[in-house]
């Protein structure tokens, strides 16, 4: 084929010119062009295809992976979606991790599904470019730090109940579709379970890995696996209780600090600003003590008062926030309060529009997204499209999944998320605070565990909207990984993005820059494996600064000294009070006779 004939054309609706394949800026609009990449699945493409365009769109790389060259264009679509794929709709939650069904290649005998990943670095897209998918787990897995490794066993163990639920689990299971990019699982493929798929296999593939794992975090892997082999380890909630125990020991050998930049803009089509936000160093002061957070509400548009609904999210969430920091809960008992938080504030809201009588479309309503960095993990929680990006050296990850029709009907499996954006209100809240009560309101949170330098946009959709941020991520926020600027100067420069390219919202931007490095004060820890034989492991990320796991295994004899001296003074104390029993059996009679004075009702003047 003529390869003048290959073109990839831009993604902005205006624009939309053709680029030779290996241009990174569009030469008519000098934005940076799109590139997404599309992994095969069902009927693979024949291989003559390579290099070819098929469909009048689809640059064949391999073929299993393909090029969209006309991003801006909706895909194809079919009235009936095959069984096999309402699985990755309905776990549309669990985007972070499993590919998006982006639409379908038609030909004479079969359908060719296409599957969409999140936005990859150009260093993952060179690789994709000589039709290298990202790399298995287990090429990886021997290179990575502890840390690395057990962040990556935890999103598994995360994973396995809501697989399961679905029939996928076997994904879990199978080396060939667990794939890496950078610090974050994603699955390649989700085939059916054919057969029953336990935690017990999940254990063997483990046990394999073993003797490859960084060797502070060997013997706790190795107990882990066996554990699950041998059926001691029965449910994915006592895995993941496991691996977060290990994990907070582990993340304890790092430090991590931050810097927030927040800027807000009521836009150039808008006559007041129904943003707000909240960031709790206002003077952008690097925080190094684990914990930092930031808030961006959106007034929901066409509503009157939606300026005093954000506004009133902010006053509650921002003072519930301030008292949790202080309270240094479980991440279970966070998450639960972070969800209160929101709940409170949206009652707030809801009484202020019922005690104003405010019916319909003028009730004042808000979206909210909030961040909390809480020792080695970020908690993200939010209400309505409110978004909050992830950005690491690998990719631009979206965390949160709006609240809208769009988004509802492709997680209940109704429809491909790319055509339901098609219909018309797809991007119609179907919550939003203020609105209801709590009773029927479902805010979400979700954490990741940050092992290496992030920054976590959180933004409405004055900058979200078209794309924008999938577009751009690279050539604004990356350069702050690199120490190439700064968060003030791109939180200006995304706010100006928003309203040049965008321009009809309010647009707020914060960004939280977080900076990980190892800890000058590292040490030796303990990590209990919870289970009917408990076991203690010593972890240590730095084996010359703390004690090695072998090292700590020859100090268990003085551990078990200790033991049998406990049990020896305990038998001595029962020998000792059964002694007096029998030589002083009058004490027995007495002690019988106060159990029934106990047992005698009491005068009725002092009953209550």
């Amino acid at each position: 084929m003529d390869q003048s004939s290959n073109r990839l054309y831009c993604s902005r609706q205006s624009c939309q010119a053709p680029n030779p394949l290996g241009n990174e800026i569009c030469t008519s609009c000098q934005t940076p062009l799109l590139k997404r990449y599309l992994s095969v699945v069902g009927t693979t493409l024949d291989e003559a295809l390579t290099n070819q365009v098929v469909a009048n769109r689809y640059y064949v790389i391999s073929p299993t992976l393909v090029l969209d060259t006309q991003p801006a264009t909706p895909p194809e679509f079919t009235d009936e979606i095959p069984t096999w794929l309402k699985p990755y709709l309905r776990l549309t939650a669990y985007r972070l991790h499993i590919p998006k069904v982006y639409g379908y290649i038609p030909s004479k005998n079969s359908q060719v599904w296409l599957l969409e990943y999140e936005s990859f670095s150009s260093q993952v897209q060179e690789k994709l470019a000589r039709g290298e998918f990202l790399p298995p787990l287990e090429q990886v897995w021997p290179t990575a730090t502890a840390t690395r490794q057990l962040n990556w066993l935890l999103q598994i163990a995360r994973l396995w109940q809501p697989l399961q639920a679905q029939g996928v689990v076997g994904t879990l299971v199978t080396p060939e579709f667990l794939r890496v990019n950078g610090p974050v699982i994603q699955l390649k493929e989700l085939p059916f379970d054919e057969q029953a798929v336990s935690l017990q296999s999940l254990g063997q593939l483990w046990l394999s890995w073993v003797n490859e794992a960084a060797s502070p975090i060997q013997e706790f892997l190795k107990q882990l696996a066996e554990a699950l082999v041998n059926q001691e380890l029965t449910s994915s909630e006592a895995l993941v209780a496991d691996l977060e125990q290990g994990l907070s020991q582990m993340a304890r050998s790092q430090q991590r600090s931050y810097q927030i930049a927040t800027l807000t803009d009521k836009g150039p089509r808008r006559s007041r600003n129904e943003d707000a936000y909240y960031q709790d160093n206002p003077d952008n002061q690097s925080s190094v003590n684990d914990q930092a957070f930031a808030i961006v509400c959106d007034g929901v548009g066409g509503h009157q008062g939606g300026e005093v609904a954000s506004q009133s999210a902010i006053t509650q969430l921002k003072q519930s926030l301030q008292t949790i920091q202080q309270q240094a809960p479980s991440p279970e008992i966070l998450i639960d309060k972070l969800e209160e938080a929101v709940n409170f504030a949206n009652d707030v809201i809801c009484d202020q529009n019922d005690s104003q009588h405010r019916k319909a479309q003028q009730r004042m309503g808000t979206t909210v997204v909030m961040a909390l960095a809480y020792d080695h993990e970020m908690y993200v929680t939010h209400v309505g499209d409110s978004r909050l990006y992830w950005i690491t050296r690998y990719g631009c990850y979206q965390l949160t999944l709006d609240d809208d029709l769009a988004s509802r009907e492709t997680r209940l499996g109704h429809a491909l998320y790319r055509d339901a954006l098609q219909q018309r209100a797809a991007g119609a809240l179907v919550q939003a605070l203020g609105m209801t009560s709590s009773q029927t309101l479902h805010p979400t949170t979700q954490r990741v565990v940050i092992d290496e330098d992030s920054v976590f946009l959180l933004c409405s959709d004055g900058l979200s909207d078209y794309g924008l941020v999938e577009q751009y991520w690279e050539a604004e926020i990356l350069p702050l990984l690199d120490q190439e600027t700064d968060v003030d100067t791109v939180a200006q420069r995304l706010v100006d993005l928003a309203n040049t390219v965008n321009g009809h919202d309010n647009v707020t931007v914060s960004l939280m820059q977080c900076f990980v490095s190892e800890s000058q004060s590292a040490s030796s820890v303990t990590v209990t494996r919870f289970g009917e034989n408990q076991t203690d492991v010593e972890l240590s990320e730095s084996p010359s600064s703390v004690t090695s796991v072998e090292e700590s295994s020859s100090s268990q004899p003085s551990h078990q000294g200790g033991v049998w001296l406990l049990l020896l003074i305990i038998f001595f104390v029962i020998a000792g009070v059964g002694l007096v029993y029998w030589l002083f059996p009058e004490f027995d009679e007495s002690q019988n006779q106060w159990q029934e004075s106990k047992e005698r009702p009491l005068p009725e003047r002092y009953n209550c």
